[in-house]
């Protein structure tokens, strides 16, 4: 795809320059577009030219759009067309932008270049070999369908002339036309977009201060409104209260857990601790701290197994751990406990479990409970969203009211705003509305103030292999980089399937010349790799740029687990996504 300038937001614009722009979507990288330019005419009026297209084999073409009826009336001189325009003779408002482009790269740089004009009648078709059309030169004109092979009959405008130096020919247009475009001040707006987030969400921490004196708290939030992040903040919070405590920062998935882990690192505690646990990781600490073994199921283990073992097995063995006195010292203990995608842990157990014994009044938490010291007394904070549960897993598993009911003094919250997204992947995420994300989209808070940011790149690959995957996807990496927008290791690549050999990319151990790691996995020195992950192991995560592989087009998709998918992948991305549909 071409490298794209504009002047104005597209929706601004006439119809028919919109016209023109899709039509020049199709050009390859090698083109540079404008779309909208700035000039004084020759009584020293700011005017606006619409397009400037370079293509560093030819040169440049000032392009002015007429989409209205074209006609000149000689007794009079004056020409029909936009009736919110003068009535003068559009070739004289094409030469006026003509002879201000000329002396704009004249005054950036000295020098001959190659430099071309023409009116685009978008919804005109010139019979073939037909000279003139209304009393201007058919070579003049790029009618629709010129439009349709923009690419192949470009040079005509050049009488065969090339630029003599190429990449500064570039330059110069870029100097002249591309201010604010150029890689460092793109890096330096996507580096300050992420200040505006961090920003944003240290200003929701506000919450947690209103809500200080409440030692329990229901903190439900929507995609990107910071519930990891105020997650942190409230874990920290409650370890450095009083004399000091030890909190127990619990979530559901594995690379949420690193990913915390991480966030907790950084962070200069005063006084207490805080211990980040995986459900998984949590149940067999348990069993090693009460000298029972946890034979988990094989990875190659059937489903009906490992359902078998996660479901009845496992949770068996806990309850007993946490119901036999001799076990009571030997059990991990904490002062209070932080949920991070807490609409992930069950608040029930399977019938066969449900005894009169106690620890079962609201499944799993009955059993986190039983580890603080002061058991439902203790300060407790969950943060969730029961939209974001996944659909496979059912949504009546997760009853916040239900955990409500066991503690001694709940308050809810709510997290009011969408923070870390860019205006246009905000849009776009609302515009993936079906049965499966219905409930994502209308739990997805309104904004404060979005910047603005980078358009999503979508491509579709239509006879994929690993081989034409990978090319896709290096396209998306290569241009980023190339624009400024990012390094590559800045980069989550989330696939379709759990592990990356099974994916659309196929075994791959690089992409675009780096290594590729999965999401937490130990990076080498240099930590120059690009990271990738199962979209439904990242929940809880974001990135600066995400490139979503391995997925059909939404609106094609049907089920309703797909449509889920599709959105929780896109919606990991802050500032940049690209999706290589398949």
């Amino acid at each position: 795809m071409a490298r794209w300038f504009y002047n104005r937001p597209s929706d601004c614009c006439d119809e028919s320059e919109v016209k023109v722009a899709t039509k020049l979507r199709r050009l390859s990288k090698r083109w540079i577009i404008r779309w909208g330019f700035y000039y004084n005419d020759n009584k020293g009026v700011r005017r606006e030219g619409d397009f400037l297209l370079f293509d560093p084999l030819h040169g440049l073409l000032v392009l002015e759009v007429k989409g209205f009826r074209l006609r000149g009336f000689a007794p009079t001189g004056k020409w029909e067309g936009d009736p919110d325009k003068d009535k003068d003779h559009p070739l004289y408002q094409l030469d006026q932008e003509f002879a201000a482009v000329l002396k704009e790269l004249e005054e950036t740089e000295p020098g001959w270049r190659p430099v071309a004009r023409a009116l685009c009648l978008p919804n005109e078709v010139i019979p073939e070999g037909q000279k003139s059309y209304q009393g201007i030169p058919r070579e003049l004109i790029v009618d629709g369908r010129d439009l349709e092979r923009i690419d192949s009959i470009f040079g005509r405008f050049f009488d065969g002339e090339h630029p003599r130096n190429i990449q500064q020919h570039r330059d110069v247009f870029l100097r002249a036309y591309g201010k604010g475009s150029g890689p460092e001040d793109l890096k330096q707006f996507i580096d300050h977009n992420e200040v505006i987030f961090r920003k944003q969400l240290t200003r929701q921490y506000q919450l947690l201060d209103i809500l200080e004196d409440n030692r329990q708290l229901f903190v439900e939030g929507g995609a990107g409104t910071g519930k990891t992040w105020n997650a942190v903040e409230k874990a920290a919070r409650l370890a450095e209260a009083g004399d000091g405590s030890d909190v127990l920062l619990l979530c559901y998935n594995i690379a949420l857990g690193r990913f915390l882990r991480d966030l907790v690192k950084r962070r200069t505690l005063q006084q207490g601790s805080i211990t980040v646990f995986q459900w998984e990781e949590l149940a067999d600490h348990i069993l090693q701290s009460c000298g029972m073994e946890n034979e988990a199921p094989a990875p190659d283990a059937s489903y009906e197994e490992k359902l078998q073992y996660f479901e009845q097995e496992l949770p068996g063995l806990l309850l007993e751990c946490v119901r036999d006195k001799e076990f009571a010292d030997r059990l991990p203990r904490f002062d209070a406990l932080v949920v991070d995608e807490a609409q992930d842990h069950d608040t029930a157990f399977p019938d066969a479990l449900n005894d009169s014994g106690p620890h079962t009044e609201c499944g799993w938490w009955s059993i986190y409970f039983a580890l603080l010291r002061e058991g439902i007394g203790a300060p407790i904070t969950l943060f969730y969203d029961t939209s974001q549960r996944p659909p496979f897993r059912g949504q009546g598993g997760f009853d916040a009211w239900l955990v409500a009911s066991e503690l001694s003094q709940p308050a809810f919250a709510k997290l009011p705003h969408a923070l870390r997204y860019t205006q246009p992947i905000y849009d776009f995420l609302q515009t993936l509305s079906a049965p499966g994300t219905e409930r994502l989209i209308a739990q997805f808070c309104e904004p404060d103030d979005l910047p603005e940011g980078p358009e999503i790149v979508a491509t579709t690959v239509d006879s994929p292999t690993p081989d034409t995957m990978r090319a896709a996807v290096e396209s998306i990496i290569a241009n980023w980089v190339e624009d400024g927008y990012c390094k590559a290791e800045e980069i989550l690549l989330l696939h379709a399937r759990t592990h990356l050999k099974n994916s659309v990319l196929g075994p791959c151990d690089s992409l675009a010349g780096m290594p590729l790691r999965e999401f937490g996995e130990k990076q080498d020195e240099t930590g120059k790799c690009i990271r990738h992950l199962s979209i439904n192991r990242a929940k809880g995560l974001d990135a600066l740029g995400v490139i979503l592989i391995g997925v059909r087009p939404f609106q094609e998709i049907q089920v309703v687990d797909h449509q889920y998918t599709y959105f929780m992948g896109a919606s990991r991305a802050k500032q940049l996504l690209g999706i290589v549909h398949s």
